[in-house]
């Protein structure tokens, strides 16, 4: 059994609302390009950059930050 099928079989068992949760979540996932950062994350920093605050940091601090915060 591939470990899809064994997924979509845990799914299975899991309540209807349960289920419809999951499916509504990786609806989601499947809708979004590949990304390290979810909508809301990609939100948060196009949010910063619209924000210019005159404050400047190396992109190695950047990146730094968003491990940090995001993973990876």
């Amino acid at each position: 059994m591939s470990r899809i099928e064994a997924a979509i079989e845990r799914l299975r068992a899991l309540s209807v609302d349960e289920q419809e949760k999951l499916a509504s979540e990786i609806e989601n996932l499947l809708s979004e390009p590949s990304s390290i950062l979810s909508r809301d994350q990609w939100l948060e920093v196009e949010q910063e950059l619209d924000t210019d605050d005159g404050v400047r940091i190396p992109h190695a601090e950047v990146m730094s930050r968003m491990r940090a915060k995001f993973g990876r």
